[in-house]
């Protein structure tokens, strides 16, 4: 098995003006093997949008959105967090989420509301 090294495409999505979010996600898709996994550090989820960033405000639906449409433009809410909606059919490179939960340790800001997802391709 082969690893990939950091490049510059490897950012935490938080890191990133919302602008380039399809840009990252496709990015996300092109690099991933058929057979890697994609491993999220999904944080700041307590941070409302309106806040700036970075590190921009994030919540699990804003991955969901993007990895399931890499490339696309993602709807979004009155208050700036992504649209997600259950059943919506993917995109093409679609990636699909297939674990996520509350890590043990994070820092302190983000106890409790922290999440980490893996990922791989539909």
């Amino acid at each position: 098995m082969s690893q990939r090294t950091r490049t510059d495409d490897d950012k935490f999505l938080c890191a990133l003006p919302p602008a380039l979010r399809p840009k990252w996600a496709a990015r996300q898709s092109s690099l991933l093997s058929p057979s890697g996994r994609l491993i999220c550090l999904e944080f700041p989820t307590y941070k409302p949008p309106s806040t700036g960033g970075p590190p921009w405000a994030l919540r699990p639906e804003t991955y969901l959105a993007h990895l399931n449409q890499p490339g696309k433009d993602v709807e979004y809410d009155e208050e700036g967090f992504a649209v997600w909606k259950e059943g919506q059919v993917p995109g093409d490179g679609a990636l699909e989420r297939i674990a996520h939960w509350k890590p043990e340790k994070t820092h302190k800001i983000g106890e409790g509301t922290d999440n980490v997802s893996v990922w791989k391709r539909r």
